[in-house]
């Protein structure tokens, strides 16, 4: 993580009319973005830091401001200085899912079917200009990471052979998702990104965090990311009633999207282990390999299934997995 320079922070909350005020680091992500909350008279705010050097906050504000304009909670942003890599937002305080959860589970679904209901009123907008697709060159390189990372990590590799075959039976698969019905995919939609906001209720209730990387992509692919969270077991039983709950109320085609459904939570899972080792070898980040086990249990769930569509790369991964 790249140290905050608190002079510079100082310069910027008194240029925003926040002067004499407490500032104390509250958060820090797998990114090399970190955040502070700001003590102030009138309430607090939190400071996002992300070093210009390696993250650009005006996709962060792109995707929050449309957020915000549709009536979802994104929180506001009350000033922002792109060369310093610095934005003032709301505070939403500490209740994310992740943190509530782990000590009462009783509300996990109600509050994962309200995280639902905020994915199927996201995905009848229509989707904002200027966002990338998630086409399938960009779902390979994210699979490529098993291969940078993961293996590197368990000291294994592949061939050139293997390779070649890895992003072919990868192609074939991508070619079978739903390219039509395509919407704004938040990408890291899971506890530690979704916070309870005090004093709202329905969708607004639910704080969306961490959206910069934002696409256009399959409506399947933020429901993996939030029913299969590398960070928290999420109760099986609940995982399969909110997914038929989203089924039943998108009105999507059942079959076309639990393909969806299914090879993408393949990629996302085979991507987070490539990540995660990434983590590890290359920042330091050791804590990350304890989730290791949880994701290959995803991954290989989807290997062992009795779909035929996995047949071929089942052959190949389980070589390396």
């Amino acid at each position: 993580m790249i140290p905050l320079n608190y002079e510079q922070a100082r310069g910027f909350l008194a240029k925003n009319a926040i002067d004499g005020c407490s500032i104390k680091q509250i958060a820090g992500d797998a990114s090399f973005r970190s955040y502070y909350r700001i003590f102030c008279q009138d309430g607090n705010r939190v400071l996002m830091f992300a070093p210009p050097e390696y993250e650009d906050t005006r996709s962060f504000v792109k995707i929050d401001e449309f957020l915000v304009a549709h009536g979802f909670s994104a929180p506001k942003i009350f000033a922002a200085d792109e060369n310093l890599g610095f934005l003032l937002l709301e505070d939403f305080d500490d209740d994310t899912y992740g943190r509530v959860l782990a000590k009462d589970n009783s509300s996990e679904f109600p509050l994962y079917q309200n995280a639902c209901d905020v994915l199927l009123a996201l995905h009848k907008l229509p989707i904002p200009a200027g966002v990338a697709n998630y086409n399938n060159a960009l779902l390979f390189r994210e699979v490529m990471l098993l291969v940078d990372w993961y293996l590197a990590l368990e000291k294994k590799s592949m061939s050139l052979e293997e390779k070649a075959e890895f992003k072919f039976l990868w192609f074939q698969l991508f070619d079978l998702l739903d390219h039509e019905n395509q919407v704004l995919v938040l990408r890291d939609y899971h506890a530690d990104n979704l916070m309870i906001v005090k004093e709202r209720v329905g969708i607004v209730a639910v704080g969306l965090l961490d959206f910069q990387d934002a696409v256009i992509g399959s409506k399947a692919y933020d429901l993996v990311s939030l029913l299969e969270d590398a960070r928290r077991d999420v109760d099986k039983n609940n995982r399969e009633k909110l997914l038929q709950y989203y089924l039943k109320n998108s009105g999507c085609d059942a079959n076309s999207f639990i393909q969806d459904y299914e090879i993408l939570s393949l990629q996302r899972n085979i991507k987070i282990l490539g990540i995660f080792s990434r983590l590890s070898l290359r920042d330091g980040k050791h804590d990350y390999l304890n989730m290791i086990p949880r994701v290959l249990g995803f991954a290989n769930s989807r290997l062992e299934s009795e779909n035929v569509i996995f047949s071929d790369i089942k052959k190949l991964l389980k070589k390396f997995l």
